[in-house]
C-alpha cells in the first residue's frame, strides 16, 4: 500500500470516529435532559395522592329511549329510594316487604325514607271497565298514608278526591302484620282514619268532609249537582244539629 494511501485510510477513521462521537454526545445530552425532565416532574407530582379506583367519576350514560320492566334508584348504601314499575312494587317496610290489595294491572312508583322505609307513591290503574290514579305520602314509622290523591273512572262516571288521614298513635310490627297477627291487624286499622275529604263524585256534586278523631262526619260543606248550596253541623251520632241554609 502507497504512503499516501495509508494517510487517507487514516483521515477516513478520524472522521468516521469524530462522527460517531458527535452521535455519542447527542444520545448522552438526549439521556440526561430525559433524567432531568424526569426528575421535574417527579418533584411536580410530589405530595398528590394518586387516584384510586373508587374515585373515579361515576358513568354517565345517555339514550334516546330505553324499555325497562323496573329502575331501583338506590344510594352508596344499596338501599333503594325510588322504585318505579310496570308492576307495582311491594311496601318495604321495617325490612321486610309487604303484598298490597290493589286493583289489577297497576304500574308504579314508590319513594322511600333513608332506612328503606316506603314514605309515599304513585300508582296507575286501568281497563275498559275502570280504574284509578293516586298519589299519596304517608306518615313516618307507620304503614299509614297521611295525604291522598285519586281519580277513578267506571261505568257510572268519573270522580276525584283528596284524604288527610289522622295522624298514627303509634307504630306495628310489620312481621306480625304479615303473619296476619289479628290484634296487630285490628291495632293498625284503628289508626287508619280518615279526618277530611274533599272531592267531585259521579253525580257532579262536591264537598268538603270534616270528620273528629273517630272518623265521624261533623261537619259537610257541600253543592249538590243542581247547584244548591248547603252546610251541615252533625252530632256524634250523626244527627244534624244545625244547616244552612235552614229548613
Amino acid at each position: 500500500m502507497a504512503p499516501h494511501d495509508d494517510l487517507a485510510t487514516l483521515a477516513d477513521r478520524v472522521s468516521r470516529l469524530e462522527r460517531h462521537n458527535r452521535r455519542l454526545s447527542a444520545a448522552l445530552l438526549g439521556m440526561t435532559l430525559l433524567v432531568v425532565f424526569s426528575g421535574v416532574a417527579g418533584l411536580v407530582g410530589a405530595g398528590k395522592a394518586a387516584s384510586k379506583p373508587n374515585e373515579a367519576k361515576g358513568r354517565v350514560e345517555k339514550f334516546d329511549e330505553i324499555t325497562v320492566g323496573q329502575i331501583n334508584v338506590a344510594g352508596p348504601d344499596g338501599i333503594n329510594r325510588l322504585i318505579l314499575s310496570h308492576k307495582m312494587p311491594q311496601a318495604p317496610f321495617q325490612g321486610e316487604l309487604v303484598e298490597r290489595t290493589v286493583p289489577p294491572g297497576m304500574a308504579g312508583m314508590i319513594y322511600c325514607a333513608p332506612n328503606g322505609d316506603e314514605v309515599g307513591g304513585i300508582g296507575v290503574s286501568g281497563s275498559k271497565d275502570g280504574g284509578h290514579a293516586l298519589i299519596t305520602l304517608d306518615y313516618r314509622n307507620t304503614p299509614l298514608e297521611a295525604i291522598g290523591f285519586a281519580t277513578h273512572y267506571g261505568p257510572m262516571g268519573q270522580s276525584a278526591g283528596f284524604v288527610v288521614k289522622d295522624n298514627p298513635t303509634g307504630t306495628v310490627d310489620i312481621k306480625k302484620i304479615k303473619a296476619n297477627d289479628d290484634a296487630e291487624v285490628k291495632r293498625l286499622q284503628a289508626m287508619m282514619i280518615d279526618r277530611i275529604s274533599l272531592g267531585v263524585d259521579t253525580n257532579k256534586s262536591a264537598s268538603l268532609v270534616i270528620m273528629d278523631r273517630k272518623g265521624k262526619e261533623r261537619i259537610v260543606i257541600g253543592v249538590d249537582e243542581h247547584n244548591n248550596p248547603e252546610v251541615k253541623i252533625l252530632d256524634e251520632n250523626g244527627k244534624v244539629t244545625g244547616r244552612l241554609p235552614a229548613k
